[in-house]
């Protein structure tokens, strides 16, 4: 419901944007952004002009490329009617030919090739079939071979040998102690009388749990009784604590 005074509404002073304050200031589009101008030298005097020499005017101007050749303005680019026309000498076409091959180069053979009738129908010698036969076994283990091609026949009087008693003594393998006994097993017997035994007094005493009226409530660990106090050592523990004579040094006065 909206509430008209005088031909002005509630509607249409909300509907107005809301004003800014005096003393608002609008920020600046970017750190460059200047308000005014710079000062610049002024002939009435309001400002300081200054004056540089022809020398450092001269150093002031930037740097001249000499040599400086700019980019072509594309890949291609027009030939000259000399250069097209242009005929190269015999040094240069000497130059231009590709390098041969050697004459002794093959080129690599081919994973497919034709065998010959004569290879096919080759018969081989009798010095060839008798090493492509396997070497016996007896010939292997009659000779050691070290290194390749170097054997080391074993003489006949070796393999007759007899070792000499001391050898077979000291071939024997070592024996065990007369103490050594063999690990426990895990399971065993337990002997009858160890199953029957009976414990005596004493150790029937020293097994029974500590009484509750035995406990005492004011009971110091670190109390020293009267009995310990009183104690005298006997010769043979004075002997022992004083100390060895090389080991003791007089103090220097």
């Amino acid at each position: 419901m909206s509430v008209k005074s005088e031909g002005y509404s509630r509607i249409d002073s909300l509907s107005k944007s809301k004003r800014a304050p005096s003393e608002f200031q609008e920020d600046r589009r970017s750190v460059y952004w200047v308000d005014r101008l710079p000062p610049t030298p002024q002939r009435e005097g309001k400002t300081t002009e200054f004056v540089t020499s022809s020398r450092l005017e001269a150093l002031s101007q930037p740097r001249r490329a000499i040599y400086y050749k700019g980019d072509r303005p594309g890949p291609i680019w027009p030939v000259r009617q000399s250069a097209m026309q242009a005929g190269c000498s015999a040094r240069l076409e000497q130059l231009g030919q590709p390098k041969t091959l050697n004459n002794q180069y093959y080129f690599d053979r081919t994973a497919y090739m034709m065998v010959t009738r004569g290879a096919q129908s080759a018969e081989p010698s009798t010095r060839l079939q008798q090493l492509s036969q396997p070497l016996p076994r007896k010939q292997v283990q009659e000779y050691k071979e070290s290194e390749w091609g170097q054997t080391f026949p074993v003489s006949d009087n070796t393999k007759k040998a007899t070792a000499s008693a001391r050898v077979e003594q000291l071939a024997e393998a070592k024996g065990y102690n007369k103490f050594f006994r063999d690990e426990k097993p895990i399971q065993w017997n337990v002997p009858v009388g160890a199953l029957k035994a009976t414990a005596n007094l004493r150790l029937q005493q020293m097994s029974r749990p500590r009484s509750r009226t035995m406990i005492k409530d004011d009971f110091d660990p670190y109390k020293v009784s009267l009995a310990a106090r009183r104690v005298h050592a006997t010769p043979r523990v004075e002997e022992l604590c004083v100390p060895v004579p090389r080991k003791v040094r007089s103090k220097k006065v």
